[in-house]
């Protein structure tokens, strides 16, 4: 559209010039051909050096007026040529109906002495001229809007996707971090706790043989204690190696704290409870995975130091944060001791920017805090 209004910026000044020379034949051509050039070299100027438009189509308009008052003929077409020339260089509206107007002035001040049906008829067309300048000007600024926009939405969703991709990056992180942490503590804790087992189990072994030939019956109940301590570590390691294994599928992290439930009632011979409150939306794998690691790591301190057999888990989903709390029944200590578990349960959550409590007001209560970051820790649709 614009290169059309350029061709008929040019337009309206040669095609007006060529009939005006054969309607009014102009005393001198070669001052009128050069005052034509002047006035196609005017156009060229404001091509070239746009921004001084401003100043340069009014001078160029009062010429054209002067040209068109001098010579006659449709002279008068090259103040319409000016009117296009303000909508191609111009956007702001007051500086195009400063220019609009400019030209109504300078086209009536030519038709003083023409007759009235010609004044009419260059109105006329000047109207027409303005209301397709103005309509064509309207679909430019509306395009041009509609252009922005779509940029702007164009750079907002790269952005966002941007961010995911670090959101997601940084989950993967953390769910490694974790995982990692979550074998350390482990490895220590089999060689602490199985490492102990079997160097007492290995005395007690000694110790039987010595036994067997003057103290047989003692070698006897000595050997049934090796088997109870071996098979009371067979199962540490059964349940220890269960806890290792990974959570593979999306399906089953949704549903992992579920299983732990079941797995806990089922091997330390418990009762599990589990209450959701409100509304669950999906959380990132390495959020899941810290939720799951310390319930897990809150169920077995319950059992392991407090003696419980009744665990109650809570979750809540709310705006801004996820809280998992667990109760138990067991054995309150005196005061609240950081060892390796809640240690290790505050470090899982440090990672994330979440926080642990612990309360002894209401019995034994480990509370989970993750907060909730729209780009951050909900997963979305995921």
């Amino acid at each position: 559209m614009r290169l059309l209004l350029v061709w008929l910026v040019h337009l309206l000044i040669v095609l007006p010039a060529i009939a005006t020379i054969y309607i009014t034949a102009p005393p001198s051509e070669a001052l009128y051909v050069g005052s034509i050039l002047l006035a196609l070299l005017s156009v060229r100027v404001i091509e070239i050096i746009p921004k001084f438009a401003i100043v340069l189509l009014p001078l160029q308009l009062i010429g054209f007026g002067s040209l068109a008052h001098t010579y006659g003929g449709v002279l008068y077409f090259l103040i319409y040529s000016g009117m296009i020339s303000a909508y191609l260089y111009f956007r702001k509206p007051l500086e195009i109906v400063t220019i609009v107007i400019l030209s109504g002035v300078i086209l009536n001040s030519v038709a003083i002495t023409d007759s009235a049906q010609t004044t009419w008829v260059m109105n006329l067309i000047w109207l027409a001229f303005l209301f397709l300048l103005s309509a064509n000007f309207t679909i430019i600024r509306k395009q041009a809007d509609l252009e922005k926009e779509i940029e702007v939405l164009f750079e907002r969703q790269e952005h966002i996707e941007q961010e995911r991709t670090r959101a997601l990056e940084y989950a993967r992180k953390v769910e490694n971090y974790a995982q990692v942490q979550e074998r350390g503590r482990i490895a220590t804790e089999l060689h602490d706790d199985l490492g102990h087992r079997l160097i007492r189990v290995k005395m007690m072994t000694e110790a039987a043989l010595q036994l067997m030939e003057h103290h047989p019956q003692q070698a006897v109940r000595m050997v049934e204690q090796v088997r109870g301590q071996l098979e009371e570590s067979m199962n540490n390691m059964r349940y220890t190696v269960r806890k290792l294994q990974p959570v593979e599928s999306h399906a089953d992290r949704k549903y992992a704290l579920h299983r732990l439930i079941e797995d806990a009632a089922r091997d330390m011979q418990i009762d599990v409870s589990f209450e959701l409150t409100g509304i669950p939306f999906p959380l990132y794998p390495s959020i899941e995975f810290v939720l799951y690691r310390n319930a897990q790591e809150a169920i077995t301190n319950a059992v392991r130091h407090g003696g419980a057999s009744t665990v109650k888990i809570g979750l809540d989903f709310s705006e801004n944060e996820v809280i998992m709390s667990i109760t138990n029944n067991g054995k309150l200590p005196e005061s609240v001791s950081y060892g390796m578990g809640l240690t290790g349960m505050q470090d899982r959550l440090a990672v994330i920017g979440g926080q642990l409590r612990v309360s002894l007001e209401r019995g034994f209560v480990i509370s989970t805090i993750v907060p909730i970051q729209e780009t951050g820790h909900r997963a979305g649709g995921e």
